[in-house]
């Protein structure tokens, strides 16, 4: 199963994204655009890996000490070059990237522990197909918020696009 660690953002700042992204969306149809239900932080992909395998480990690193994750949404980027991901970021809370830290001790499905890159807490707002336009969008506002709950979640690929499911959640 395709799985990976994340932060879920509370209802009322989702709908602060949306209420910012809509015109965007009309006015850039091509983008691939995630959908609202989608929209989240990432601390570890895990790719294809065992769920009943997971679970205890995530259970182990103690994370839900680390709740709830503070975050102050200010800022969009990409990353690639040409770029792949628009996304929106900020400043989060040291125990974000705490629990980055210790999810890295968990191997992905290719049996390798920790990661390459370094760790940029963001929420991804487009996936950018080779060859797309994607412009250079800039963020005028601030959402401040907080997630009080990290979720394994199964990430099944369809041809409309990812389909997600909470699969096991750590709350304080």
């Amino acid at each position: 199963m395709r799985l990976f660690v994340a932060l879920k953002l509370s209802p009322t700042d989702v709908q602060s994204i949306e209420k910012w992204r809509k015109p965007l969306m009309l006015k850039y149809p091509s983008l691939r655009w995630t959908r609202d239900s989608q929209l989240h932080v990432t601390l570890r992909f895990l790719g294809e890996r065992d769920p009943d395998l997971v679970i205890p480990e995530i259970k182990n690193l103690t994370l839900e000490e680390l709740l709830p994750a503070e975050y102050t949404l200010t800022q969009t980027g990409r990353f690639g070059t040409p770029p792949s991901v628009l996304w929106l970021s900020g400043r989060f809370s040291s125990g974000v990237y705490t629990m980055a830290e210790r999810l890295n001790s968990i191997p992905d499905g290719y049996g390798k522990s920790g990661e390459s890159r370094p760790f940029i807490p963001h929420v991804t707002l487009v996936r950018i197909e080779r060859g797309t336009y994607c412009p250079v969008i800039s963020y005028d506002e601030s959402i401040t918020g907080a997630c009080h709950s990290i979720h394994l979640i199964s990430s099944r690929l369809t041809e409309n696009g990812p389909v997600y499911s909470s699969i096991f959640k750590l709350e304080r």
